[in-house]
């Protein structure tokens, strides 16, 4: 699985997922940690950059709190597949886009300053592919985090909590700060120095800002983002679930809780195409691996599922950072 990866830059690329040292000079820190010289460590983050192990170090926003986001998906037919996935790409506020085994075979994510925005860019898409394009909105979110060990076989159950998010703390300057992270930060030895001139503020501004936005749940997490397929994580499986809604809380949880499912929320059916409302993500790094969790989640829930699918990803067309605007969204 991650057999590409040193030592070294294993522990620079996990470790460092989670609890980013917010300070002026993190590469120190991190070298001092890991064993290595700092200039060496950026150096290293620089080449797993250029090699598309990861895509970039920043900032993880909970979604719909500074902006408006939603999943859609379109059923292109194979000879327009290509075409349909760079139209899409095209619009600035789609940050992930993923071929996947379905009739519904392209999906992808749209983030937009506001939901007036994000219906624009839906619309857009629409005429422009020419398809139907089908959005699925985040209705409560169980479980997210796609920031776990690549190097601790997952085994014990979780306890996800989502952390209530606290918006009376935004102030101005707070959306602009959040979108010169969108690309991740400077890989230099004073990053939050260089994002501070170009915003014109102070460093030690710049970071009790990320560390409030973090405290209040509106960054998620302040990390190493990666590109999981690039190291292994061949199987990525989105499961669309159709959960009685009665239970579907309790199914949420207790899917949340399987140490594989990286991501667990529910979103709106649209019948009678689709009837599916709870959605999980699993990475693995077999197809009969991710089955394998997959069919232990129905064993689990079977008496409340009325039925699902497995919609594996067979092609990545695009995936960054979501990109935000001065306004903030409502949710989406």
């Amino acid at each position: 699985m991650s057999a590409q990866l040193s030592d070294i830059d294993l522990v620079l690329v996990d470790k460092w997922q989670h609890n980013f040292p917010l300070v002026p000079k993190p590469f120190n820190l991190i070298a001092r940690e890991t064993g290595v010289d700092a200039l060496d460590a950026i150096s290293s983050y620089e080449r797993l950059v250029a090699n598309g192990v990861i895509s970039r170090i920043g900032a993880v926003l909970a979604p719909n709190t500074v902006s408006a986001s939603c999943l859609a998906a379109v059923s292109a037919p194979p000879h327009f597949v290509e075409t349909a996935a760079q139209l899409i790409n095209d619009e600035p506020g789609v940050n992930h886009n993923y071929l996947r085994e379905n009739d519904l075979n392209i999906w992808f994510v749209v983030v937009e300053r506001d939901r007036v925005t994000l219906e624009a860019t839906l619309a857009r898409i629409e005429q422009n592919t020419n398809l139907v394009v089908h959005a699925f909105r985040m209705e409560k979110a169980f479980h997210l985090d796609l920031g776990f060990s690549l190097t601790e076989q997952r085994l014990e159950k979780k306890t996800p909590v989502l952390p209530p998010v606290d918006m009376s703390v935004l102030e101005p300057g707070d959306i602009d700060l959040l979108e010169k992270l969108s690309d991740g930060i400077p890989l230099s030895d004073r990053p939050f120095l260089r994002i501070a001139l170009k915003l014109g503020r102070s460093e030690t501004s710049v970071l009790e800002r990320l560390k409030v936005l973090q405290d209040a749940g509106i960054i998620r997490r302040f990390g190493v983002v990666v590109r999981h397929r690039s190291i292994g994580y061949k199987a990525n499986a989105m499961t669309v679930w159709n959960v009685r809604d009665e239970h579907i809380d309790d199914v949420g949880a207790t899917f949340s809780a399987d140490p594989m499912v990286s991501l667990c929320y529910q979103r709106n059916r649209e019948m009678p195409l689709w009837p599916y409302n709870l959605y999980t993500m699993t990475h693995a790094n077999s197809r009969e691996e991710a089955l394998e969790v997959i069919n232990r989640l129905s064993t689990m829930a079977t008496q409340h599922v009325m039925s699902s699918d497995v919609l594996f990803s067979t092609k990545c067309f695009k995936q960054r950072g979501a990109r935000l605007s001065r306004s903030v969204g409502v949710s989406a």
